[in-house]
């Protein structure tokens, strides 16, 4: 089964750095040792949690302006140092101690105001029996609860949402598969909808009594579940 990586459109984990440019300048800056604190963390979590791709993004906020137009560069005394955006605004920037203690402004060629900073969580393609433990079925969902948690210690201003479940999909012509869960009660069967979904949401008891989950057939790809907590 082919779990694909996903971000929210919506800006699920977004940050405008207004707060952190430069009144004094035109065009949007952060100082180096914020990024350097938010890719420390990312990258403990990616390295910590292998079933996830936990990923920063730069974007700007108007629709006009693509990831490709970005240029951004980090101005230190040493000279001006390329930070090179992705197709999907994914970056990454050097690691450097100097650079820390130095602390130089990374500088973009878009108005101050105008860009922010999100990070979203990516599903690591792997594939899955047609039978498994309901607590290994849900264990990415539970990751992604601690993975939050993490972010939210270098992202505190982004909007509180939680992955709450996972979407699986089978086919879009209404012949979709289902799944059975094992549960000592007795069985619980779904079955997908007309767009050949499933939706299964984290339930407590079920990660307690951990039952068998089985599959009618192997779903197509795999989504997160996110719904948004009052603060």
């Amino acid at each position: 089964m082919k779990i694909k990586g996903i971000c929210n459109a919506s800006g699920l984990f977004a940050l405008v750095l207004a707060t952190a440019f430069s009144a004094r300048a035109e065009n949007a800056r952060v100082p180096y040792a914020k990024l350097y604190q938010m890719q420390r963390v990312q990258s403990e979590l990616t390295a910590q949690y292998t079933n996830l791709v936990v990923a920063l993004r730069m974007t700007c906020l108007s629709t006009n302006v693509s990831p490709n137009d970005l240029d951004v560069f980090i101005d230190a005394k040493s000279g001006k140092f390329p930070v090179v955006i992705g197709r999907d605004g994914n970056f990454n920037v050097p690691m450097r101690d100097d650079w820390l203690a130095e602390n130089p402004w990374i500088i973009t060629n878009q108005p101050r105001g105008t860009m922010k900073i999100d990070w979203f969580l990516g599903l690591v393609v792997r594939r899955l029996t047609t039978s498994m433990r309901y607590q290994a079925l849900m264990q990415v969902v539970r990751d992604c609860g601690d993975v939050r948690k993490r972010m939210r210690q270098v992202l505190p201003s982004a909007p509180n949402a939680t992955v709450s479940g996972l979407k699986l999909m089978f086919s879009s012509d209404g012949k979709g598969g289902s799944l059975v869960i094992h549960r000592e009660r007795g069985n619980t069967k779904m079955e997908a909808g007309a767009n050949g979904e499933i939706t299964m949401m984290l339930d407590p008891s079920l990660l307690e009594e951990n039952p068998l989950v089985t599959f009618s057939q192997e779903p197509a790809s795999v989504e997160l579940v996110t719904q948004n907590q009052p603060e």
